[in-house]
């Protein structure tokens, strides 16, 4: 389990040398809000360099004003303008909260969840939904929720008894971090999320080439010629394993590792 914070332009300048020194392992920043690319978050290019530069993990969210699957889509387009040409080792997540959207029905707000997510994830992105207790267990089923990385707001209590799968907790909205001069949000991550981002090749990452060889361990009297019989079903294969880890003669030793062509 990681503790980490969420901020935006509401808490300032952030000095993110401190905010790492309080053992602060990961941040969601806010890229933005709305429709339009001119409401992009006033600091979130400073608040992007500074985990950066200090070695914190980062995600970002995106807050919500839409009413409408097409109002969502528009919200994704100018968000991944702006996370564009950055790598997130945490999710993109779409913030849907606001007032305006309390009264609209859940099939409605679903349907705009779905619309904003989907669009991220055809750009590349590992999507998540952030939003309140409540809000995520009546309005959204229970397979968008799985669908998902979900990052679920519940304040006030000790443990969460949200009870739907969460990758991530917000537990305060009255945090004290250094580096920080107002009020932060707290949260804990329990998914190794920056080795699942990598792995994955998504948020700016490119997927991790799949190893065209096995490894083998060299074992006492034994030979290239056995072991391209054992692997490779023909001995006489052995001169592409002699290939593969640049072996000048067939000589080989005990405890030796060899890279081994896959069939």
């Amino acid at each position: 389990m990681n503790k980490g914070i969420d901020v935006s332009t509401h808490q300032g300048v952030i000095d993110w040398k401190q905010v790492k020194s309080d053992n602060i392992e990961f941040a969601i920043l806010r890229a933005g809000y709305g429709r339009e690319l001119s409401q992009k978050d006033a600091r979130f290019e400073r608040n992007y360099a500074g985990c950066t530069e200090n070695s914190i993990p980062s995600g970002a969210y995106w807050y919500s004003y839409a009413l409408t699957a097409d109002d969502a889509k528009r919200e994704a387009e100018v968000c991944i303008k702006s996370v564009s040409g950055k790598k997130f080792d945490y999710p993109i997540y779409f913030d849907i909260e606001d007032k305006t959207q309390l009264g609209l029905s859940d099939k409605r707000l679903q349907v705009i969840a779905t619309a904003f997510c989907s669009s991220m994830e055809a750009a590349g992105y590992w999507v998540g939904i952030y939003s309140y207790k409540s809000f995520l267990e009546y309005v959204f089923t229970s397979d968008f929720l799985k669908r998902y990385a979900v990052w679920v707001a519940h304040t006030g209590v000790k443990e969460t008894d949200f009870k739907y799968e969460h990758g991530i907790w917000q537990y305060s909205h009255t945090g004290t971090v250094k580096g920080i001069s107002a009020d932060v949000d707290l949260n804990y991550s329990y998914e190794d999320y920056p080795t699942m981002m990598k792995k994955a090749g998504l948020n700016g990452y490119a997927k991790s080439a799949v190893p065209q060889y096995r490894k083998h361990t060299v074992s006492k009297n034994e030979s290239l010629w056995e072991i391209a019989e054992k692997y490779l079903g023909n001995g006489t294969r052995y001169k592409e394993i002699k290939t593969l880890n640049n072996l000048k003669s067939d000589a080989i030793y005990v405890n030796q590792k060899l890279k081994i062509p896959m069939k």
